[in-house]
């Protein structure tokens, strides 16, 4: 993966702006309505090259997300911790349901479910010997 302060080395400010669309964008061509820029444009550059920086761009601040929110995952649950000690019994309630749903799993729900059937059915089993019952 190129480092992130290599991906815009030697792009211009239009390809800049594309290699940022683009690393949020589905396609090329949503990409470039973004930036208001036309497909024969995108044909005169090096596409692969653009979209490969692109997708290192994109991985290299999904990985700065999950640094950060591992970081964070500490403070997160002391904090909801913390709302155990509430003097609301609502915050309370839910700081209690969603420790023990995320350390245990939440609770199976059952289904209650009635059909009623004012129709008959006819099944018809054939055997190997073809003897129909």
């Amino acid at each position: 993966m190129t480092k992130l302060s290599n991906i815009f080395d030697g792009l211009d400010s239009r390809e800049i702006d594309y290699v940022q669309a683009r690393a949020n964008a589905k396609s090329d061509a949503k990409a470039l309505r973004m930036i208001n820029t036309s497909n024969g444009w995108l044909r005169n550059r090096n596409k692969n090259d653009l979209n490969q920086r692109a997708l290192d761009f994109k991985t290299d601040n999904v990985l700065k997300a999950q640094i950060k929110l591992d970081d964070s995952l500490v403070k997160a649950a002391e904090g909801l911790v913390e709302l155990l000690d509430s003097r609301n019994e609502n915050i309370k309630l839910k700081a209690q349901t969603e420790i023990m749903d995320r350390r245990m799993g939440k609770p199976i729900q059952k289904i209650e479910q009635k059909t009623d059937v004012n129709k008959t059915t006819t099944i018809r089993v054939k055997l190997q010997d073809d003897v129909e019952l």
